[in-house]
């Protein structure tokens, strides 16, 4: 399989994931040191202690919502030895109650490491409306 078919599988797998309340299958797509700018938390998450809370916190926020879909466009990946950058849009809708609807554009930093890719870092931001 190809790295980019591969880093693509990591990027879907985390987001189903994510739905199905999972954060274990998150967790083991992190690098030990991996950083997280959350769209809805307004400071940096670093390392593996602090990544794992805010996964329960996020859980938890999302428990909050009714059903939540989500939909990926095609990831742009490119790639540079050990290292990999996934750029891509995500479009999210949560019903009733506490509705909530946006997109976000997110980049990926991967690393290649012992074989496997992980991520390095995740960062997201709304797109504005306008």
């Amino acid at each position: 399989m190809k790295n980019n078919e591969i880093i693509k599988g990591i990027i879907i797998s985390i987001f189903d994931a994510f739905k199905r309340g999972d954060t274990k299958e998150i967790e083991k797509h992190l690098h030990e040191e991996a950083s997280v700018w959350d769209v809805f938390t307004p400071y940096m998450i670093t390392g593996k202690k602090n990544l794992e809370e805010f996964h329960s916190r996020d859980q938890t926020q999302k428990k909050s919502r009714g059903d939540l879909s989500i939909e990926l466009e095609e990831p742009k990946i490119r790639e540079w030895n050990d290292f990999a950058i996934a750029t891509y849009y995500l479009e999210f809708t949560y019903l009733e109650p506490n509705a909530l609807k946006g997109k976000v554009r997110i980049t990926d930093l991967f690393v290649l490491e012992k074989d496997q890719w992980k991520i390095m870092h995740h960062h997201e931001g709304l797109v504005p409306e306008d």
